[in-house]
């Protein structure tokens, strides 16, 4: 499925006195440390030499950071060419949405070939618990980076699916407070997954003829995005 790229993904919902990268932590429960290791991590990964933010932990706690609440995602329509829906994937973080509880949204990550996965053909769900942007200095004219934070699911049978009903079963990992920060271009849409307890979820396959199509062509569902 071809992806539109990372530009035309929108952030919307701007959190007030979020400043830095310390705070960031805080509105989202997350330790500032883990926030450091895990974009040194993403710099290494993800970035050449000549675009990359700070390695120096102390220098990026205090780089200007800006919370956001909701992403759009572009996702080509079915049988169509140059036609694209609009997902809006909801991240709250700590926040209660609307006064009632937390909302950070299940999302497509495109994580590998596809050949990876099995089923899921390179895709993966995790749940979002950060849409930032964060500077790489303290000038305007300094580079910005749009990424998320998110909890990557681990798969059930190495994303087989069963042959019992022809999905593929998804699970939270072990280290529940496990974050990784991907580009926002990684994002391919929303996951519709079903509750099978409060750990596992079956990944819905039967409500998108897209992604039914996409992600698992054979004869048997395996993923959607809703």
């Amino acid at each position: 499925m071809p992806t539109p790229p990372a530009h035309r993904r929108i952030l919307k919902g701007r959190r007030d006195n979020i400043h830095d990268v310390v705070d960031f932590g805080r509105a989202c429960d997350i330790s500032p440390e883990t926030i450091c290791r895990e974009l040194i991590r993403y710099r290494g990964l993800s970035l050449p030499p000549e675009h990359r933010l700070p390695e120096n932990p102390a220098i990026l706690r205090g780089l200007p950071v800006e919370l956001l609440t909701q992403l759009e995602i572009p996702v080509l329509a079915f049988q169509e060419s140059g036609v694209y829906d609009i997902h809006r994937a909801r991240c709250t973080g700590a926040r209660l949405f609307r006064n009632q509880t937390r909302r950070n949204d299940c999302v497509w990550i495109q994580a590998g070939g596809e050949n990876m996965y099995s089923a899921l053909r390179g895709r993966l769900p995790a749940r979002l618990i950060a849409l930032f942007k964060i500077r790489s200095g303290y000038m305007q004219q300094d580079t910005v980076y749009r990424l998320a934070g998110v909890q990557f699911m681990s798969l059930v049978d190495s994303g087989r699916a069963s042959d019992l009903h022809g999905l593929v079963t998804v699970q939270l990992r072990d280290l529940t407070r496990e974050v990784r920060i991907v580009d926002l271009g990684a994002i391919i849409g929303l996951a519709h997954l079903i509750p099978e307890t409060e750990r596992r979820w079956l990944v819905n396959s039967w409500i998108d003829l897209l992604m039914f199509n996409e992600i698992y062509s054979d004869h048997r569902g395996a993923c959607i995005i809703k």
